[in-house]
């Protein structure tokens, strides 16, 4: 096999039947008839051209001939010009010229073109059927130089052996090598490709979520507004980045796969408070924290009695309200108190459910005391408000760290 490859491309014989339309094609005007045929086999093609080249020089050395024979010795023009016609064309058709009305001085002269091209016909046709070729470049650009005489060579020592023994092994280990990078840089694209496709499946949930939120009254429509925008333009960077990774574009590849997330990826913004007011059961405010544009005790009264109009009116009471200048208004109630929040804006889910957990907490840290009417306010346990007020009582006095502001029975 070795010696195979270093001879080249194998070459396959050529058939019986391309061997005798190639002899057939030196038999006179045969080629003429081989190379219109336009045959695929490269050498019933070679050797037609060939075999056309010779029926070509013959015809027209024996032409030559003639002609010449004609202006030295023949008859009148026309009679002349006829004949020579008869005899081209008798070449042409047929190899031979017409021999009628020849003098045996042309014949002579004919001897030589007719007999030396049809002997080289007849040689190029054995030469097609056994199957050989004719090149006339291979023959004349053959190399018959003396090789160069061998230089004599010393054995190999032990130490060429295991000098070749250490470059093989280093060649193998560098093969080895790139392929633990190139299979490193494949995995790594992969790992890149999921992150990617999880955090589009993220989006994907977060904007399902964001739109159950708007349909449930839960999130005002500008922050949606402002949540989807931002949301939809994360999911276009995750699109590109994917589309990167996909065609393996090197100023993307190995790079930070997944971009950073946007606020609105880590749920809805929260807001900050205005007002918190806990009532007891009889309406009276207990706890008050943040600004109050009115006295507590009137602003809680006129929560108490709209809270209290609305169940006699509607036969529900009072959950969720909001402004007209876009504050939010929240009812929690709970064992022995009640709550109420003032949002500036649509508070976060999370936002409501620890208002709810700080309603729980104040009561069981004050259960006894919130049995009994009226509610001793000076031995309340405060409970840390878990929010964040927008606006201070006074100007010159800051909220309490856990948000809660004496009530007036507190002097």
């Amino acid at each position: 096999m070795q010696a195979a490859r270093l001879r080249g491309p194998v070459r396959l014989l050529p058939t019986m039947r391309n061997r005798l339309l190639a002899a057939v094609s030196y038999l006179g005007p045969a080629s003429l008839l081989v190379v219109a045929a336009l045959p695929r086999s490269r050498f019933v093609q070679r050797h037609g051209q060939r075999a056309l080249a010779l029926h070509l020089a013959r015809v027209a050395w024996s032409g030559g001939v003639i002609a010449g024979w004609l202006l030295a010795f023949g008859p009148g023009r026309t009679e002349g010009t006829s004949w020579f016609a008869a005899n081209l064309g008798m070449l042409v058709l047929t190899g031979f010229p017409w021999f009628v009305s020849m003098s045996q001085g042309l014949v002579f002269l004919l001897s030589l073109p007719l007999g030396a091209t049809w002997l080289l016909g007849l040689a190029g046709a054995v030469i097609a059927a056994s199957g050989h070729t004719i090149d006339h470049q291979a023959m004349l650009h053959a190399d018959w130089s003396d090789d160069a005489p061998s230089l004599p060579q010393a054995p190999p020592s032990e130490r060429d052996e295991r000098a070749y023994a250490r470059e093989l092994r280093e060649r193998q280990l560098e093969r080895i090598w790139s392929a633990s990078l190139v299979a490193q840089a494949e995995r790594r694209r992969h790992e890149q490709l999921e992150e990617l496709r999880s955090a589009m499946e993220t989006v994907l949930v977060r904007l399902d979520h964001l739109n159950r939120l708007l349909s449930l009254g839960e999130i005002t429509l500008a922050r949606f507004t402002a949540m989807h925008a931002e949301l939809i333009g994360y999911l276009d960077q995750l699109r590109h980045a994917l589309t990167d990774v996909q065609t393996r574009r090197t100023d993307a590849f190995g790079a930070t796969s997944v971009p950073p997330a946007p606020p609105a990826m880590a749920g809805v913004p929260e807001v900050r408070l205005l007002t918190l007011a806990l009532l007891d059961r009889g309406g009276v405010p207990i706890v008050t924290a943040g600004h109050f544009p009115l006295d507590e005790s009137l602003v809680t009264g006129m929560v108490s009695a709209l809270d209290s109009l609305s169940e006699e009116m509607f036969g529900s009471r009072v959950h969720k309200s909001q402004l007209a200048q876009g504050e939010v208004v929240y009812f929690t109630r709970g064992r022995l108190t009640s709550a109420f929040a003032i949002f500036e804006d649509e508070p976060a889910p999370n936002q409501i459910v620890r208002l709810r957990e700080y309603v729980d907490a104040f009561e069981d840290a004050n259960a006894d005391l919130l049995a009994t009417l009226p509610v001793d306010t000076t031995r309340l346990t405060e409970v840390p408000v878990p929010f964040e007020f927008a606006r201070r009582l006074q100007p010159d006095a800051p909220i309490p760290a856990n948000g809660r502001r004496p009530t007036p029975g507190d002097d």
